[in-house]
């Protein structure tokens, strides 16, 4: 997949994916803005945002349930009647690694997740997108860096 796919995107997709991107900047949890978003009331902690695009319902969650964690990615095929094969969009982390701040966007067949992650021991926002309704996504995109936490 060629990384000219963000000119290619439709200007509200951009768009939105920009407000996630500053409003994960400065707030966490994230209030629900451009897609919907579960609270886990155990811990107050905001997650599994959702995006849609006609009958297709995606969802990306970062998971530390191993002291790997990483980002994770399901879609619905049928308006969320069933769920899919849950897909590993980061790389397994090692260490103190940490991906945070989660978000997801969809439009016709291209969905895109970005969330912040210190892999390379700057806390950068990232993103990975896919053309073909989530079924692969391509190489990481780093979207800038910056060297104090947001």
């Amino acid at each position: 997949m060629k990384q000219t796919l963000l000119l290619k995107l439709p200007v509200s997709i951009v768009v939105l994916l920009s407000a996630a991107l500053f409003t994960s900047i400065y707030s966490l949890p994230q209030p629900a803005s451009a897609s919907t978003r579960f609270t886990d009331p155990r811990t107050a902690i905001v997650g599994a945002p959702l995006a849609t695009s006609g009958d297709n319902v995606y969802t990306a969650w970062p998971n530390n349930d191993t002291g790997h964690g990483g980002v994770f990615f399901a879609k619905s095929l049928d308006g969320g009647k069933t769920l899919g094969k849950t897909i590993m969009l980061s790389a397994p982390n090692k260490g103190h690694v940490v991906d945070l701040n989660v978000d997801i966007a969809a439009s016709g067949s291209n969905v895109l997740v970005t969330w912040w992650t210190n892999k390379t021991g700057v806390l950068m926002p990232v993103l990975k997108a896919s053309n073909d309704n989530g079924n692969t996504f391509g190489k990481t995109m780093i979207l800038n860096s910056t060297s104090s936490a947001p």
